[in-house]
This record gives structure tokens, C-alpha cells and sequence, in this order.
């Protein structure tokens, strides 16, 4: 997939809800929007400032959140299920942090976490620059069980 064209865009009511139907396949179906109640994603006071899509035209590619804590910037995103499973994971990630860069006029340390169970994701973060930092014990949104989890940085 060719993410040149893609833009970061504040959240909408039809990209928020056309998100929030989004399944994924097994292992990765824990990650699934449909079906689970998700407060953040439809909190139209961070549309815009935390909370955004990656689309390209009419085309949601994927959700991307980003929080600022202190000088630090942490990031969030689900990649449209329709494009997963491609290896194109870490040029999705790298126009991301392009993006979320550019708008919020920021070149400091972005920092994430992703579940240490997640391979394929882990090496597209790898893959897009992110380091490995530490191992935190956190619960997998809404499903009340805890695993490791690593966070990651970037500087690039």
C-alpha cells in the first residue's frame, strides 16, 4: 500500500463510527472495536487534539491517538483491518509519526506500548525505529485480564 497520500484528520461522527465496527481476525481479535463499548474513541472532545484517522481520501486507513504526558508524546493506532497482514504495518507506523509529528509541531521522544504477546506488531515497530525500554503489567482494554506489556520509543 502507497501511505504518500495519506493525511491525518480529526475524528468524525462517520470515521468514529465506521471504526468502531472494525473486527479482526483471530489471534488478533482482542484488538476489535465491534461489539466493545469504547467511550474514548467517541469523545468528541479529543477529536482533533488526541484522537484522529489516517485517511486517504475517502478511505479510513487506520485510528490514531496520541496523549501528551509531560514533554513525552504517547501514541496509540489500530490499522484498518482490511490492510493487516500485509507487511506494510511499519510504513503505516513511520506515516503516523510523520503525521502526528507535523501536526502537533513536535520532534521529542514519542513513546507506546503494545502487548509482548504481539509479534507482528512489535516488528513493525522495530521496523519503523522503535526500541524496546521496559516490560509493564497492564490490562488489554476491556477485557479485565493483565499481561506484559513493552514500551517502546522513538526519536526519529
Amino acid at each position: 500500500m502507497d501511505f504518500s497520500e495519506c493525511k491525518l484528520e480529526a475524528l468524525s461522527y462517520k470515521t468514529a463510527a465506521e471504526i468502531s465496527q472494525w473486527e479482526y481476525e483471530k489471534p488478533y481479535d482482542v484488538y476489535s472495536f465491534k461489539g466493545r463499548p469504547n467511550g474514548y474513541l467517541l469523545k468528541e472532545d479529543t477529536w482533533g487534539k488526541e484522537q484522529f484517522c489516517l485517511s486517504n481520501k475517502d478511505l479510513v486507513i487506520g485510528q490514531v491517538a496520541c496523549q501528551f504526558h509531560g514533554d513525552d508524546l504517547g501514541v496509540g493506532w489500530s490499522l484498518n483491518p482490511l490492510y493487516c497482514g500485509q507487511r506494510n504495518g511499519h510504513l503505516f507506523v513511520e506515516k503516523c509519526i510523520q503525521e502526528i509529528r507535523r501536526h502537533k509541531q513536535y520532534n521529542g521522544t514519542i513513546f507506546l506500548r503494545v502487548a509482548a504477546s504481539n509479534e507482528r506488531a512489535i516488528k513493525a515497530y522495530q521496523k519503523a525505529g522503535f526500541v524496546y525500554v521496559k516490560t509493564i503489567r497492564d490490562e488489554v482494554a476491556y477485557t479485565n485480564k493483565e499481561e506484559d506489556f513493552w514500551v517502546m520509543m522513538s526519536r526519529k
